[in-house]
């Protein structure tokens, strides 16, 4: 049985699925309705089949009021064609509007995730790899998916046609049904059982697999110092411990029980079938069921059976997907960066006078700090050099006056208002900053240096590159500004990447 960590996360799981499809109930009662009459549908045809091979094999005559005498057999096959249409039809239907469906939740979900992402402090940033992150919320997006389309949307025609159909087989041979009952309700009891367990070897294996694929990304984004290091073989054995090693052996572990489980399953299905063909020998001797009857019979076992079935096989889908949801939720449920403070302060403009006053900052829980009692002032227009040994804090002074960070004691003041009262995208939006470690987009020059002032003409963007000398280079390029820089830059030198950083 689950322990009660276990089934906490399944709950968890289940609530956070719940919060993501309430903005779709519109498009799913749509999808409902077409699901309803392809289950319908569904369910009326092995009852119309065993009807039609009945009427073949003891031909009799129907009077209609409209139509007449007519065999009964022609009759039976009209009604089951019809059904069928409007099933074909409604099981169309549901298939293009679960596919917009499913793009529009897929779509809105990485939207809303990597917007969330973007919101959060600076110090999240720096302490978590950006390949883990894509990898967390790009699993969390494919298994809601799964798990809404696969499980819940494709079960959902299923498990109305099963309610459907019991009441079908009860009327058409109650004692015959109570074998699909007993064989569906020793199916139910093991999958309860051995299925929920699986979910603590999901969750550790979803971690796995995201830590393998940050450390993976992290590699890639350094493939210069790799290269320079001669560190490929090294980098391979570390790729070999972390997805064969960790996250296959733990994947390899989750199938070996799933399998396990999904024999018992074959095994059970094929004791219900042998136990209703030796009991309906017997009942059609006995007269007490025809041959359509056992035609129908056996196509409503099937039917009975699909969505159990459908269910196991998917479970490692919702399984997995619960997990990897909930492992995406801890990255977007945390607290976004406060933009606007308590009274928050908007001047007209900033000049840009700066003053710190008694400032001492360390990061996070770290006791030593970064800074300790700094006091200096800065005037509009004056060049001020800070100068120290690396990591004393020089940059991070950069920081706190554009308030990534709080300092921990004393005040940081520009055109005398307090950083830590002031509108942060505001601020930001008059602060230039050209950093050590530059960084540009893969997109063209052009994009790269109006990035921040997405609103200016080609015109301003060409006197920007010129006042940072960076016009006689561009101009050089095979498409001038329109050509592509590359990832964080890397068809440009060190020098031009800091003439466009400058022209931004």
């Amino acid at each position: 049985m689950p322990s009660t960590t276990e089934k906490s996360k399944l709950r968890r799981g289940v609530s956070i699925f719940k919060k993501y499809l309430k903005p779709y109930r519109a498009p799913l009662g749509v999808i409902s309705v077409f699901s309803l009459a392809d289950a319908g549908a569904n369910a009326l045809t092995p009852l119309l089949a065993g009807k039609i091979f009945d009427s073949l094999i003891s031909p009799r005559d129907i009077s209609l009021p409209l139509w007449g005498v007519v065999t009964a057999a022609l009759v039976f096959i009209a009604a089951w064609f019809l059904v069928r249409v409007v099933g074909d039809i409604a099981g169309w239907q549901k298939s293009v509007r679960q596919e917009r469906f499913s793009a529009d939740l897929h779509a809105d979900y990485l939207i809303a995730a990597f917007s969330r992402v973007l919101e959060l402090p600076l110090s999240f940033h720096k302490s978590h790899r950006v390949g883990e992150i894509i990898s967390r919320v790009q699993r969390g997006a494919d298994r809601l998916d799964s798990i809404a389309t696969r499980v819940l949307i494709d079960l959902l025609p299923d498990f109305i046609s099963v309610l459907i159909v019991f009441v079908i087989v009860f009327v058409l041979q109650p004692k015959l049904a109570l074998v699909v009952v007993a064989a569906m309700g020793l199916y139910l009891v093991m999958l309860i059982r051995t299925a929920p367990g699986l979910s603590s070897i999901s969750y550790k294996m979803n971690k796995a697999y995201s830590w393998a694929f940050g450390y993976s990304s992290d590699v890639m984004m350094n493939v210069h110092g790799v290269k320079q290091a001669t560190a490929e073989g090294y980098e391979r054995r570390q790729l070999f411990r972390f997805f064969r090693l960790k996250a296959a052996r733990l994947w390899t572990d989750y199938m070996r029980i799933w399998q396990g489980l999904s024999f018992y399953q074959r095994a059970i299905v094929t004791l219900m079938q042998l136990g209703i063909f030796i009991y309906s020998f017997y009942l059609v001797r006995a007269g007490a069921l025809t041959p359509g009857g056992l035609v129908a019979f056996n196509a409503y076992a099937a039917i009975v059976f699909r969505p159990l079935s459908i269910i196991a096989n998917n479970w490692d889908v919702v399984q997995n997907g619960l997990a990897a949801v909930d492992r995406a939720e801890k990255i977007i449920e945390r607290l976004p960066e406060v933009y606007v403070p308590p009274q928050a302060v908007i001047p007209k403009e900033l000049n840009g006078d700066v003053i710190f006053r008694d400032v001492s900052f360390s990061y996070g829980s770290v006791k030593r700090p970064v800074l300790s009692g700094v006091t200096f002032e800065a005037k509009a227009g004056e060049s001020v050099a800070l100068v120290g040994e690396s990591g004393v804090g020089k940059s991070t002074l950069v920081d706190l006056i554009s308030g990534y960070y709080r300092p921990k004691k004393g005040k940081i003041l520009v055109d005398g208002h307090d950083v830590s009262r002031l509108d942060l995208k505001f601020l930001r939006s008059k602060v230039a900053v050209v950093p050590q470690e530059l960084l540009l987009f893969n997109d063209t020059v052009q994009n790269n240096i109006r990035y921040g002032s997405f609103g200016a003409s080609d015109a301003k963007v060409v006197d920007a590159a010129k006042r940072a000398h960076a016009d006689d280079f561009i101009q050089r390029f095979p498409r001038k500004y329109r050509q592509l820089v590359g990832e964080r830059g890397i068809k440009l030198s060190v020098g031009q990447k800091q003439r466009i950083a400058i022209a931004r």
